[in-house]
Order: C-alpha cells, then structure tokens, then sequence
C-alpha cells in the first residue's frame, strides 16, 4: 500500500497563517518570496517545487512572483500584516491574508 501524500497536497497541508513580525528572520536571511493575492499559493508552491520554471519565469515577468522588497516589507511590519505562508526550501512562499 502507498502511503506517500500526494505532494500538493503535503503542500497544502503544510500551508499556514503566519504575521509578518513571525516571518522577519526569513525576510532578513532573504528567503522570503511574495507571491501575488490573486495567485492560488498551493499552486504556485507546487510549481516552484517541481521547477515549472516556464510557469515561474512568466509570472516573475508579470511582477506577481518576487521576492520580498525593503518597501514592501515595511509596510508588512507597519501593518503586522497576517499572511499565508508554505515553505518550498529554501524559500519561505508568502501571500497577505
């Protein structure tokens, strides 16, 4: 019998909220990727995770996948913005709530 999980839906699993104040040493270290509201975070982990990179390049180019900026993480901390969060190593995916 296979128990694996299927791996969007570890992902899926594995998906929580988090604040901002909570994600600031991934910021620091760089880790942290912000990923657009509009974007379903499962999805584009799951794509990260299984190097979709044509997928990946595109939304890059559209400005909804980037990493987190000074400003924009200034404005998360101002806010103490809740967000959903999923690690893909080594980055930790994060969406505002």
């Amino acid at each position: 019998m296979n128990t694996e999980v299927p791996l969007e839906q570890k992902i899926n699993l594995e998906t929580a909220r988090i604040s901002w104040h909570e994600l600031q040493p991934y910021f620091a270290r760089g880790n942290c990727i912000y990923i657009a509201p509009e974007l379903d975070l499962v999805t584009i982990a799951h794509k990260i995770a299984t190097d979709d990179s044509a997928a990946i390049a595109l939304l890059i180019q559209e400005g909804k996948i980037s990493k987190v900026s000074d400003i924009m993480a200034q404005q998360f901390f101002d806010n103490n913005q809740s967000m959903w969060a999923v690690v893909v190593k080594p980055y930790v995916l994060v969406q505002p709530d």
